[in-house]
């Protein structure tokens, strides 16, 4: 055999290899069925294998892909990959927009946000009363008094963490 004819068949062997694994991944992505289950321990289990007799209150879930859009190229949620999963006798409830999703994530954040900045500014607005009370104008008062003033102006801008609630 010359070398010529060896990597041709080298060649045609590497692509029939590519071939039949591309091949063996498109038949598994035809259908999945997962299980969701307790064991005798009561511990829940996810599943692709079906369950046991022991196994308590069994769900099936099932996927088939020809039934849901392609996977987006970005990593996402099981949602916006086009999985949905439903169980027996319900009604299927449409997934929500990615923009949505995004949308109420924002709103969260503010408000999160907002929350934040009233707690940082109520401790700091507590600590500055504290430092404003009237006491003897001694060295140890007074550096007590700026260290108080300076710890409310770092919890305002967040450099310092919020104080324990008091019980």
């Amino acid at each position: 055999m010359t070398s010529n004819t060896h990597a041709r068949l080298k060649g045609a062997g590497i692509l029939f290899l590519l071939f039949s694994f591309f091949l063996c991944l498109t038949a598994e992505a035809m259908g999945q069925t997962i299980y969701e289950y307790k064991d005798e321990s009561g511990a829940v289990v996810i599943t692709d294998k079906p369950p046991d007799k022991k196994a308590k209150s069994v769900k099936k879930y099932e996927y088939k892909a020809e039934e849901y859009p392609s996977p987006s190229p970005r990593s996402a949620g099981p949602e916006e990959k086009g999985v949905k999963f439903q169980q027996p006798g319900e009604g299927a409830t449409p997934p929500t927009a990615p923009e949505d999703l995004e949308k109420q994530r924002k709103e969260e954040f503010q408000k999160y946000q907002a929350e934040e900045k009233n707690r940082r500014e109520e401790a700091a607005r507590q600590l500055e009363q504290e430092a404003m009370k009237p006491v003897q104008g001694t060295r140890e008062n007074v550096r007590r008094q700026n260290e108080l003033l300076d710890r409310a102006q770092k919890i305002r801008t967040g450099q310092e963490p919020l104080p324990a609630p008091k019980e």
